[in-house]
């Protein structure tokens, strides 16, 4: 019932037909770059897959991030607004139900996304790469890799979102985050896994054990930050 409530919700506010278009943007990103600087990329010595993950994945990561972050704000700015979040106390909707319901439409919104972003690498690669197969396979791990890097930064501002009532409070925390990550992209040991730094990990760029260690930390992350979630919901309920 909540899930699909919140897909309601978001139907008619315009999220979805916004949420297109960002990731039609994002998947432009390495169209262009290939149209205009291929002969930069067609000759360097790794595979197709690693190329154009690694001169392009930094811009859609941070266009995809920014979509994510202005998503999880406009989502509770809709509860909100007008003392939404007030009048559902009245339906049979938990919050903590509520919670997970926006964090898993977020989820499948990114999943989309990251699907047009692979669609134009793979279509990069048959046009200028001649890519087989192989190259096939390697940009849909990448996805689904990033995929799951994005979701502890998902869950992050969905609970800011849900703690701010001013959305503009959440987007400020959101943009800042974001920004540091073009500071902290050289960081090492635990600034290099916090949430905002985790969807700009490169998959083609890492060995198999480091593979691992970035999908441990992100399951870890994202189960911790709900977990936190859902205690500052049960200490909400106990002075509401």
């Amino acid at each position: 019932m909540t899930l699909a409530l919140e897909w309601k919700k978001m139907r008619r506010t315009g999220f979805f037909p916004a949420f297109l278009g960002g990731g039609l943007l994002t998947a432009a990103v390495p169209v262009v770059n290939m149209a205009v600087r291929s002969e930069n990329f067609v000759n360097l010595p790794q595979s197709p897959g690693a190329i154009l993950m690694d001169t392009n994945w930094q811009v859609m990561a941070m266009l995809l991030s920014f979509l994510l972050i202005i998503g999880a704000c406009i989502m509770y700015h809709t509860e909100f607004a007008d003392n939404a979040m007030q009048r559902m106390d009245t339906l049979p909707v938990q919050p903590k139900n509520l919670f997970l319901g926006k964090c898993i439409v977020l989820a499948v919104l990114a999943l989309g996304a990251l699907m047009l972003g692979g669609a134009a690498l793979l279509f990069c690669g048959w046009k200028w790469f001649l890519a087989d197969g192989a190259f096939a396979a390697e940009i849909l791990k990448s996805m689904g890799f990033s995929l799951v890097m994005f979701l502890p930064l998902l869950v992050f501002m969905a609970a800011v979102s849900s703690i701010c009532r001013n959305m503009w409070i959440a987007l400020g925390i959101g943009t800042i985050g974001l920004f540091m990550t073009s500071i902290l992209q050289n960081a090492e040991g635990i600034l290099a896994y916090l949430p905002f730094m985790m969807p700009f990990k490169v998959y083609p760029a890492l060995k198999e054990a480091q593979i691992m260690k970035c999908l441990m930390i992100s399951c870890g992350e994202t189960a911790g930050l709900g977990l936190l979630e859902m205690i500052y919901i049960k200490i909400r309920g106990n002075f509401t």
